[in-house]
């Protein structure tokens, strides 16, 4: 495994939440509390798409793969803890393996890590990367 990257941090707001819930269509109570009765005064937590969204997003924003051609695959997405109104949320990255297509392009898999303001785990998950190769 290469050296770890941060991405800059987002402020998850419960209006972010809600928008994301509201244009993904989400019917589930978890993330529609109000149509819980035993759920008075919850806030829905962020759905798990969600995080990954907004993962994405923070990885662009960073500049650290702007040789990047397309995302090819999600690997081993695990989900470690909800994400709430109020949290920070980054992504660490740490590039692995790569491999050379028969095009020249280069598959490269990288560790992504959202975690909060305190360090804690929220998603885990490995990319796999289509490459524009090493300019000369």
């Amino acid at each position: 495994m290469g050296e770890t990257f941060s991405t800059p941090s987002v402020e998850v707001t419960q209006p972010l939440i809600d928008g994301l819930v509201g244009l993904g269509g989400y019917t589930h109570p978890l993330f529609n509390p109000a149509t819980n009765e035993l759920a008075e005064g919850v806030r829905a937590p962020m759905p798990g798409q969600g995080v990954l969204l907004l993962a994405g997003g923070l990885v662009e924003q960073s500049g650290l793969l702007d040789d990047a051609i397309a995302l090819v695959e999600l690997r081993e997405v695990r989900f470690l803890k909800m994400l709430k109104a109020g949290t920070t949320l980054r992504v660490d990255l740490t590039p692995g393996t790569s491999s050379r297509t028969g095009s020249g392009k280069i598959l490269q898999h990288y560790r992504w890590s959202a975690v909060d303001g305190y360090g804690d785990q929220i998603l885990e998950a490995t990319a796999v990367m289509l490459m524009r190769p090493a300019r000369p």
